[in-house]
């Protein structure tokens, strides 16, 4: 059941994280933010890209939270183990997808 809780808080998690980039919360640091050589030698390529990435992963986020409650309810009677299994690929795909379109958009700057 603990992996079960993990696969539903990491994509909430991902939404959280993903807002302060939106709005351009974020100030430059050495934490938090899409963080390359591109993007920290300049504030506005960092917050361009900090915002796009927000979206991605908001977007990702949010896929992720539908397609486990989907898994959820479509297949009840999967044991834990294959259900957690899904959910992991469920959301770490479409975070795979955000971070792919995230440096597709720094490319294009």
């Amino acid at each position: 059941m603990t992996k079960l809780v993990i696969v539903f808080v990491v994509p909430f998690l991902v939404v959280g994280l993903s807002l302060p980039l939106i709005l351009g919360k974020v100030a430059p640091n050495n934490a938090y933010g899409f963080r390359t050589p591109k993007t920290l030698a300049s504030p506005e390529v960092r917050y361009q890209t900090n915002r796009a990435a927000g979206w991605f992963m908001l977007a990702a986020g949010a896929l992720s939270i539908c397609f486990n409650l989907a898994l959820w309810w479509i297949f009840p009677e999967w044991p834990p183990e294959r259900m957690a299994g899904w959910m992991t690929g469920g959301s770490l795909v479409p975070l795979g997808m955000a971070l792919a379109a995230s440096f597709l958009y720094l490319g294009r700057l």
